[in-house]
């Protein structure tokens, strides 16, 4: 009987052993299985190459130390690229940046400024804020911005018209300038058509100018719309206030646009 007990003992023992290695076993397996989702490798390129990311140290003469690390450098996470640096050490392309409390932020960047959509989440992966920045060269401009508060949206800054008018900057000038300088060349054939004449729209005042092809030049340039004209210029005439009409508009709009969205402070 003492040895049948101290059997029984024993493969109990043996048997809790064995399923707490196991259980040690399964947690080290799932957490090497999880792992690659929540950390990321950095790397870094020099000379061509794709390197683990490594800082230098650095003694100077004044006995300071520093650590020096590369510029050119990029996360894999889950297989994406991101929070990259070029080699000017500016930041590029997607980053997930991760706070203290285990909040993050996630969005773009273009020459180390926050561009687009950004998003805040908690560490639950719930959303809390988001906002959207727009950019003109060096300058960054906020043009919405959302708090999530129980999973509602509390909108804090909505800027359409200013996110409108930047992000298609470059059209809106085309069209304008196009338009307004268009109409010049139009309007001197008009006025050569009116006055029977043959002056050119673009003029350079200097001593001994042709005084007349001078004021067909500003009469070109500062005539936006024409309402008596012969009947062989209307054709010219209709493209001539159609061109006024889109230029004004335009001017018009931006400087309203502008007063009503707060400027760009």
């Amino acid at each position: 009987m003492k040895y049948e007990a101290q059997a029984s003992v024993f493969w109990l023992t043996l048997g809790y052993d064995i399923k707490r290695r196991s259980v040690k076993n399964l947690l080290l397996i799932f957490f090497l299985s999880v792992s690659p989702l929540v950390f990321a490798q950095k790397f870094m390129i020099k000379g061509g190459d794709t390197l683990l990311y490594q800082e230098t140290m650095e003694i100077r003469e004044n006995g300071d130390t520093f650590y020096l690390g590369a510029c050119r450098t990029f996360e894999k996470v889950n297989g994406r690229i991101m929070n990259q640096s070029d080699d000017h050490c500016l930041r590029q392309g997607l980053w997930l940046i991760t706070d203290s409390s285990g909040n993050y932020w996630t969005g773009n960047y273009h020459n180390n400024h926050q561009v687009g959509i950004w998003k805040l989440f908690d560490k639950k992966n719930t959303l809390l804020k988001e906002t959207e920045k727009v950019s003109i060269g060096n300058e960054t401009y906020k043009v919405k911005e959302i708090d999530y508060i129980n999973g509602k949206p509390v909108i804090r800054v909505d800027r359409k018209f200013l996110a409108f008018y930047i992000k298609n900057l470059v059209a809106i000038l085309v069209i304008f300038f196009g338009t307004f300088f268009g109409r010049v060349f139009v309007n001197s054939r008009i006025y050569n058509v009116e006055n029977g004449t043959n002056f050119s729209p673009i003029v350079v005042y200097f001593p001994g100018v042709n005084r007349g092809n001078l004021k067909h030049s500003l009469l070109s340039t500062f005539t936006f719309w024409f309402y008596h004209y012969k009947p062989e210029s209307r054709p010219l005439v209709l493209i001539s206030n159609t061109m006024s009409a889109i230029a004004l508009t335009i001017f018009i709009g931006i400087i309203a646009g502008l007063i009503i969205s707060g400027g760009l402070s």
